[in-house]
């Protein structure tokens, strides 16, 4: 059973961009729509800086605390679930590369049993979360492209 995945889009804009827009805790509910909360410590995405996300998954309330394990501006952002442990964690990574459409989006993720039944989890993990990765991608350049875009004239 596949337990990673990697996805990729074109974006109209540059890496900078695109990873400001990714670093705003306030576009985490815009981003996926099952985030009910994106609460960095501190108020702030940051290497170190442990997140505190509650969302809906299949329309069951969870809470997860991910930390951030690479943080460089522009190129790329990294983050591993803490909380809960058991029975698989999660490790993102989201990079940033410049090219002639102005970034290629890459979100990749690995899912690690880490007990009981954590094989079939990482599993069910990977799927899921790969369906979402290409919906939150189509967002995400769909509001960029949005922002982007001058505002017609009104009538």
């Amino acid at each position: 059973m596949k337990t990673s995945f990697s996805v990729t889009t074109p974006i109209q804009a540059t890496p900078a961009q695109v990873f400001s827009f990714l670093a705003d805790p306030s576009t985490a509910s815009v981003i996926d729509p099952a985030v009910v909360s994106y609460e960095p410590e501190g108020g702030a995405m940051g290497l170190g800086v442990r997140n505190h996300i509650r969302m809906k998954m299949l329309g069951i309330p969870v809470k997860v605390t991910s930390e951030t394990i690479e943080w460089e501006p522009g190129r790329r952002m990294g983050f591993r679930s803490i909380k809960p442990g058991r029975p698989a964690i999660g490790v993102a990574t989201h990079l940033f590369e410049r090219c002639p459409e102005g970034t290629l989006y890459t979100w990749s993720m690995e899912f690690l049993p880490t007990g009981t039944g954590g094989r079939v989890i990482a599993g069910l993990s990977a799927a899921l979360f790969e369906r979402n990765a290409i919906a939150q991608q189509e967002r995400v350049r769909r509001v960029i492209a949005a922002a982007a875009s001058p505002v017609p004239p009104q009538s």
